[in-house]
């Protein structure tokens, strides 16, 4: 579904006006200031658009309802993400907030502005990828990593589909998600398809999903995105002790830099993880080691 289809009715007129002519290939990110224009965000740059008359896009009185239509008006549902400054949209985009926080809720006390992350799922990009992570059709334990912005979660998301359908060489998996933010799923697990043997547990915290879903599931293969390594650490060691293979993804621009995270230490030590794959963009892989972090 191209994203206008879903993104626009929840804007102000003025914006759906500005955007709807548009040819805006390859759009990333639509950012919205309080007082200031819009900035459509693609891969190669960015460009402003304002409202009739050169007015700010994002105006005083505006925010209140674009944040309403974000929660799909029933922002009680949403104040823990907006405690932590986000919301995700059905379409499993999030959107980022800021503003002037109030210091007894944490939440945005006067909302100044909202960056809304257009994802758009690439089938079929962990094709290439999927065979070099597979021993005689089951999945090595997998950590995906790269800098922010190089298609972690979306190579995720595709690795999860394959396995669960059994494609590419694999033997089909049942597969727990942890979809903490609705990145991976959306809303209720199905803005994406994620295949036909896919468990998704949405909104809780990774440590305590993996843990549900190892208790309640029988997954082979259990996922998340973005492994907080401070906190869900020992959830992903004991998901390996029970013998359930960890597909997983976690920021660093190195492999150095990532044994230097809090708690990789302890993952690494314990040969948690079979593969580590660097990637540098959406289904590029720069390089793989194994578990005792030899290039292969």
């Amino acid at each position: 579904m191209d994203w206008k289809t879903w993104l626009l009715p929840l804007l102000t007129e003025d914006m759906r006006q500005a955007l709807s002519p548009l040819e805006l290939p390859g759009v990333t990110e639509l950012r919205l200031r309080l007082g200031k224009p819009m900035e459509v965000v693609t891969a190669t740059g960015s460009r402003l658009l304002y409202a009739p008359n050169g007015r700010p896009m994002l105006r005083e009185g505006q925010q209140e309802g674009l944040l309403l239509a974000f929660c799909n008006h029933a922002r009680y549902a949403w104040e823990k993400e907006i405690q932590q400054g986000f919301i995700t949209l059905n379409s499993g985009c999030r959107v980022g907030i800021t503003g002037r926080i109030a210091a007894d809720t944490g939440a945005p006390a006067m909302v100044t502005g909202f960056c809304i992350r257009i994802l758009r799922p690439v089938v079929g990009c962990g094709e290439g990828v999927l065979p070099g992570l597979l021993a005689e059709g089951r999945l090595r334990a997998t950590l995906l990593y790269s800098a922010p912005g190089c298609g972690k979660t979306t190579l995720l998301r595709d690795l999860i589909r394959l396995l669960s359908n059994g494609l590419c060489g694999a033997s089909p998996h049942r597969v727990g998600v942890v979809d903490e933010r609705f990145e991976i799923g959306g809303e209720g697990g199905m803005a994406f398809d994620l295949g036909d043997r896919t468990d998704v547990l949405s909104g809780v915290a990774k440590g305590e999903g993996l843990l549900r879903l190892l208790s309640t599931m029988g997954p082979q293969v259990l996922a998340a995105d973005e492994l907080n390594l401070g906190t869900d650490v020992a959830s992903v060691l004991e998901a390996r002790s029970r013998g359930v293979t960890v597909l997983c993804t976690a920021h660093g621009g190195t492999f150095e830099e990532l044994l230097r995270r809090e708690g990789m230490e302890r993952l690494f030590a314990a040969r948690t993880f079979e593969r580590y794959v660097r990637l540098v963009g959406c289904g590029q892989v720069d390089e793989v080691r194994d578990e005792e972090g030899n290039r292969l």
